[in-house]
């Protein structure tokens, strides 16, 4: 059977780097904002892997298990959350090599998060800024690779990477029954209930 998770993450749109990026490179503006993009949305196949959690969530996740990603509380909009994607696991790879072959036996580019040679990170112009460092920031995702090589391709179930749709606490609430929200750090799974009933905002205006 499979799990439901609701995971957070920070978009490119966050800070003012971020929309510079955007408007100088033309990117999405809720793509990631790290110079390797975690979760990368905009492959065809999108993927995860434990670039930034570690072993703390892409290590738990099996094929068949779903995921939705929101943004943080205010990283686009005061006050608010965006639903930007649901993922399905379709294959899950032990390391990045195995990963990379996948995707090149289709003739796909490979995703920014593939930590394989010859794939680099993006410059700093094209992320948030969190340091300029890049080299030394890559270095840190080379580490939990290396300690963690789990590699997750997914099929997007629903993906919106220009205007998703916001999201309030009082919506969150009525669907969770609670006014804390899981999707922290280490998400937990959550009910295949909860996950439905935020799946079908996905295609509702408003």
């Amino acid at each position: 059977m499979p799990n439901y998770y609701l995971s957070t993450y920070t978009p490119l749109i966050h800070n003012r780097f971020g929309r510079q990026a955007c408007q100088d490179h033309g990117h999405p503006p809720f793509v990631d904002a790290s110079c390797r993009r975690e979760p990368d949305l905009e492959s065809p196949f999108p993927s995860i892997s434990a670039l930034c959690r570690a072993q703390m969530f892409a290590p738990r996740l099996h094929e068949g298990d779903q995921v939705i990603y929101m943004t943080k509380k205010g990283s686009a909009a005061k006050g608010m959350r965006h639903l930007v994607a649901a993922l399905e696991v379709l294959h899950r790879f032990n390391t990045h090599k195995e990963a990379q072959a996948w995707y090149l036996e289709r003739g796909l580019p490979l995703p920014g998060n593939c930590l394989v040679r010859g794939n680099l990170p993006l410059s700093v112009d094209h992320t948030d800024r969190f340091t300029q460092d890049v080299r030394r920031w890559d270095l840190g995702y080379q580490a939990r690779v290396r300690a963690h090589g789990t590699f997750l391709v997914c099929r997007a179930l629903a993906l919106e990477l220009h205007k998703p749709r916001a999201i309030t606490d009082d919506q969150l609430k009525s669907i969770f029954g609670r006014d804390d929200v899981p999707g922290t750090r280490t998400p937990p799974s959550i009910p295949k209930s909860n996950f439905d009933a935020l799946l079908s905002l996905f295609n509702r205006s408003g």
